[in-house]
């Protein structure tokens, strides 16, 4: 979601923005294929409840896999990709000997601001607020040598073993605040409660087949609560600020070593990548699927996450750009969705709720997995469409357009 970089030699712009901007754009689908199956109340319905019997058979072997090969990778990607925003911004405003730091500031205080309404009015599973606030905390980064940005990369990916530690073994279970607090505020509102194993929460059965808009205003205020709980309790922001330092260190080496036409190093980052983080992400699976509560799978879950997530995310980029490089036809018609990624990131909230929830069409608990993912195709389908129609006629999509203006504070002309 970063505006459009001057880039210089020896990678052109054009090559340049369309690679990331693809790369955006598949990251945006993979997000949207995690994020419906929680949107369209998979795990809150009774399996008897869909329909599509056909495809039953199928459903649990296509969630194992789409478990292993999808689930926190491309956030992880969407995550790097933010790192690089950042790196190509400092550097094209240093071109320019104008200050990077007050910018960056204004414009992650506006993505505070976006991400804010998101969360606090439509999707407790937001990015937006987590990446924004992050944001913040990456100028500390910024004039780091890419020798320290690694270093401490590698220590902010694996610090959410620590947090486990801290809340597993040693019993500070600072996150628990959070979920008491979603309850009291639901039981002041009236709000439905349920028991998650020793957890009272929001019970999203009757969150997700509400008809009353106000109450679903009401709940997902409430709902950021455990939002915040959750991102806590995995040490999300760690890993997330781990990422965007590996980003930052890419930017660097994209405009000033040309990375992507590296394809020696890119090999060697997607072979070493896959081969470490598939066979972990696999094993994670297995544990998520049939292991157990306990701390000792707790621990389990949790150091597969940590070493197995990131390098397969890192190995997926560095695989795209060396395919991208051969056959950059397979990809173009991605990157209109990744121009318009934060429009698009929010049109599927308000795309999955009017499908799935109470107050839209009230197909909560319908489908099986594929039939989910089909769903999850389809509106994506009409997103490339609308993305590839809109920017033939403007610069810039229609949240990327009210972002950049809040950050310039002044009015742009949009229209080609």
């Amino acid at each position: 979601m970063s505006s459009t970089p001057v880039q210089p030699k020896p990678i052109t712009q054009s090559n340049r923005i369309l690679y990331l901007d693809i790369l955006r754009g598949l990251a945006i689908f993979f997000i949207f294929s995690a994020n419906i199956v929680y949107f369209s109340g998979y795990f809150d319905f009774p399996r008897d409840s869909r329909v599509g019997s056909l495809f039953f058979p199928i459903d649990d072997i296509f969630e194992f896999a789409m478990y292993t090969l999808v689930d926190g990778k491309f956030y992880s990607i969407f995550s790097l990709l933010f790192g690089i925003g950042c790196a190509i911004q400092s550097h094209n405003l240093k071109k320019y000997n104008k200050p990077f730091l007050p910018f960056f500031r204004k414009r992650m205080f506006w993505l505070v601001i976006i991400g804010l309404i998101h969360l606090g009015l439509f999707w407790l599973g937001d990015i937006l607020t987590l990446y924004a606030l992050l944001g913040f905390a990456l100028l500390w980064f910024v004039n780091l040598n890419n020798k320290y940005l690694l270093k401490y990369a590698v220590i902010l990916i694996l610090l959410p073993i620590l947090n486990w530690f801290v809340i597993s073994v040693l019993g500070y279970n600072y996150p628990s605040y959070f979920f008491d607090l979603n309850a009291q505020y639901n039981k002041s509102m009236n709000i439905p409660i349920s028991d998650w194993g020793d957890i009272a929460m929001t019970n999203f059965t009757a969150y997700l087949q509400n008809e009353s808009l106000l109450d679903f205003f009401k709940t997902n205020i409430g709902n950021t609560m455990i939002r915040l709980a959750f991102i806590l309790e995995e040490g999300r922001p760690f890993k997330v600020l781990g990422i965007f330092l590996i980003g930052l260190w890419s930017g660097r080496k994209i405009l000033n070593d040309s990375l992507l036409e590296n394809t020696n190093l890119l090999k060697k980052i997607a072979v070493w990548g896959i081969s470490i983080g598939l066979p972990i992400s696999i094993a994670r699976t297995a544990i998520t699927f049939f292991g157990g509560y306990d701390t000792f799978w707790s621990f389990l879950k949790t150091i597969s996450y940590a070493f197995g997530t990131v390098p397969l995310a890192i190995g997926y980029a560095a695989s795209i750009a060396l395919i991208y490089k051969k056959r950059s036809e397979l990809f173009n018609w991605l990157a209109p969705i990744g121009k318009m990624a934060l429009t698009n990131y929010l049109l599927q909230t308000f795309s999955a709720i009017l499908i799935f929830y109470g107050i839209g069409f009230g197909l909560n608990g319908k489908f099986g997995y594929t039939l989910i993912i089909c769903i999850a195709l389809s509106v994506f389908a009409l997103q490339v469409i609308f993305s590839t129609w809109w920017l033939k006629r403007y610069k810039f999509g229609p949240m990327e357009w009210i972002w950049r203006q809040l950050t310039y504070g002044k009015v742009i002309q949009n229209r080609k």
